[in-house]
């Protein structure tokens, strides 16, 4: 994810239900799934609302907010992957979490819309910086 990624894919659109019932609400669990299936699908780069997804980034809820790299989101979230854009779609479908979103958008009103782009542009994550530690030596020059 140290780099912007250009090319075809699939666009997500998730958001809490209408009726504001607790059992519309799409929580962080939720969006951790669809991200996992969306590589279980083939995605080879994802991002949420902007935020690029790497080995080091966490989707977890923080107060009322569902963060993405310590970022605060709000709904609706928007997935996007960067993949094979005819077997994307099709494949998320078929994996848990396309059919855990699919049913929440049945039974408890959820938004789940699921469509190919023939090009979408994610950007490149947060750059990680190392911090190496040394051995502090020992009054009188001893380690």
């Amino acid at each position: 994810g140290s780099a912007a990624v250009r090319g075809a894919g699939v666009r997500v659109v998730v958001d809490n239900s209408a009726d504001g019932k607790p059992e519309g609400e799409v929580l962080d669990t939720d969006l951790q799934q669809l991200v996992n299936g969306l590589w279980q699908a083939g995605a080879q780069a994802v991002a949420v609302n902007g935020q690029r997804l790497t080995t080091l980034s966490a989707i977890r809820t923080a107060g009322q907010a569902i963060t993405v790299n310590y970022r605060s989101l709000s709904p609706p979230y928007v997935v996007s992957a960067i993949g094979d854009g005819e077997r994307l779609p099709a494949g998320l479908l078929e994996t848990a979490a396309g059919q855990t979103f699919a049913d929440l958008r049945n039974n408890f009103g959820v938004r789940f819309e699921v469509e190919a782009r023939d090009e979408l542009s994610l950007p490149a994550g947060s750059r990680l910086v190392l911090n190496v530690a040394t051995e502090r030596s020992q009054p009188g020059g001893q380690q």
